[in-house]
């Protein structure tokens, strides 16, 4: 499938493309974009699923985990994020559930297979505030690896006007930081990038990347990235993936953080994922 030389896999909803050379810029830089991704036909329907799921229609009757802007409840102008929207929606999980996800990050990762952790649904209206420079697999402690990589899939075009992702070149070599500070809509959302950075006399090469609606961009779970104010008149929406290893598991002692929200979903006398809860994406055969 998706092969050290070039190989093309599609599959409707999605397609890839990746190479050698894609993957060494993955591997020196922790981040890699692809323009082309998600098969256009699909944009405007996934747009027309955001705004129901934050007013609380959800298909399958089934809430998701998080919730954390509600309409008619929370400003206007901070950006709007549900965790594991693919419960409620089916549309919605037919892309972050897509076997080609769970194939590209393994292969980026260098994975035997991959399963879905955790989706989000990202609405950042204009003037929609920023959020805090991290590390995702900062906030996977309860799971062992304590290892990610994100599928961050743009529904609209996105530039730094818009608010885009914004990524520290090369910091997925750097240690985990446990996560601090408030990630939503912060006064300085570099400050703890900052502070890490002053105390281990680390140098910031920050990008601003620029995705078209439709494509990706997949970075490690180590990568420091954030997002500014959307300055724009326009909503800059997003679908996000977190994979972890297939074989992951949950870990024996860990239960803090967002630990406290998903090991309900831990099952008595073991510490397998349930994969009715985090479902495989992809195996190697």
């Amino acid at each position: 499938m998706l092969q050290n030389t070039r190989s093309r896999v599609k599959k409707n909803m999605i397609n890839a493309s990746l190479n050698r050379n894609l993957l060494e810029d993955f591997n020196q830089n922790g981040f890699l974009i692809l323009d082309e991704f998600i098969d256009l036909q699909y944009l405007d329907k996934l747009k027309d699923r955001i705004e129901p799921l934050f007013k609380g229609e959800f298909e399958t009757g089934i809430e998701p985990d998080e919730w954390n802007w509600k309409s008619g409840r929370d400003s206007n102008d901070v950006t709007r994020q549900i965790c594991n929207a693919w419960k409620s929606d089916n549309l919605i999980k037919k892309i972050v559930c897509h076997s080609i996800i769970g194939e590209c990050v393994s292969r980026l990762m260098g994975w035997k297979g991959a399963r879905l952790l955790q989706d989000n649904v990202l609405w950042k209206p204009p003037l929609g505030k920023s959020l805090l420079f991290h590390q995702d697999a900062s906030y996977d402690d309860w799971i062992t690896p304590q290892t990610m990589v994100t599928c961050w899939m743009p529904l609209d075009d996105s530039s730094i006007e818009t608010g885009t992702l914004e990524y520290v070149v090369g910091s997925h070599k750097w240690d985990l930081c446990p996560p601090s500070g408030m990630f939503h809509a912060p006064d300085d959302y570099k400050k703890e990038l900052k502070m890490y950075a002053k105390k281990n006399n680390k140098i910031l090469d920050i990008v601003e990347i620029k995705v078209p609606a439709g494509g990706v961009s997949f970075h490690h779970g180590l990568t420091w990235h954030g997002s500014g104010t959307n300055k724009s008149p326009y909503h800059r929406r997003a679908l996000v993936a977190h994979c972890v290893p297939h074989d992951a598991k949950f870990h024996p002692t860990n239960c803090g953080g967002t630990g406290r929200i998903y090991r309900k979903y831990k099952m008595n006398d073991t510490d397998e994922l349930d994969e009715s809860f985090f479902p495989i994406l992809w195996k190697d055969k």
